[in-house]
């Protein structure tokens, strides 16, 4: 619990040191004219699923917040929530494309920018993400997500775990055993 108030505490520090900069840059006649993209690069388990640490495939550690404030100037919907998966391979083409930069064709990440214009915008149906052994040697996973189910792979022991995050947000219920159909469906993305 202790762990737990001080990671809090923690986060309402940066959140308010956060929102110094930005009045700061408001007072400063900056905000209107800036794209301001606010992300971190990992969760805490924080005694999740009995884990402490990151590199996990659970939304405790993989999720991350990934909030955009748009420039005054560009007309975009504000306040809204997208359920597209997005992540840290659009940052750059993102502030790319706000500065009418070109990609480069080798950058993985898509402009965030073409969405927050148009949230039907098509977009990619599910996410990746990795880890590498780091505080175990097992600790492994591959994972993909579309915000409904998400499909974890330990590369190393072979262990699947899949969850409905409608239905069970906390991962609690892996359904690899009971959903077979469902499983063959995200191995099969997976490779």
């Amino acid at each position: 619990h202790r762990a737990r108030a001080a990671y809090f505490a923690y986060l309402a520090f940066l959140d308010a040191q956060i929102g110094r900069l930005l009045e700061n840059m408001q007072r400063g006649g900056m905000l209107d004219e800036t794209l301001v993209l606010f992300t971190s690069d990992h969760g805490e388990m924080l005694g999740d699923h009995h884990l402490w640490r990151k590199t996990y495939a659970y939304e405790a550690s993989a999720r991350v917040p990934f909030v955009v404030k748009p420039p005054a100037s560009m007309t975009v919907e504000r306040n809204v929530e997208l359920d597209q998966v997005v992540g840290w391979e659009d940052i750059m083409p993102t502030f790319l494309d706000a500065a009418s930069a070109p990609v480069p064709a080798t950058v993985e990440g898509r402009s965030l920018l073409p969405l927050l214009a148009d949230h039907q915008t098509a977009w990619r149906p599910y996410y990746h993400g990795e880890h590498s052994p780091c505080y175990h040697p097992e600790n492994a996973n591959q994972f993909l997500t579309d915000q409904r189910w998400k499909y974890i792979w330990n590369p190393i022991t072979g262990q699947e775990q899949l969850f409905d995050l409608v239905a069970d947000p906390h991962e609690c219920r892996d359904l690899a055993e009971s959903d077979p159909k469902e499983l063959a469906i995200w191995r099969q993305r997976m490779v």
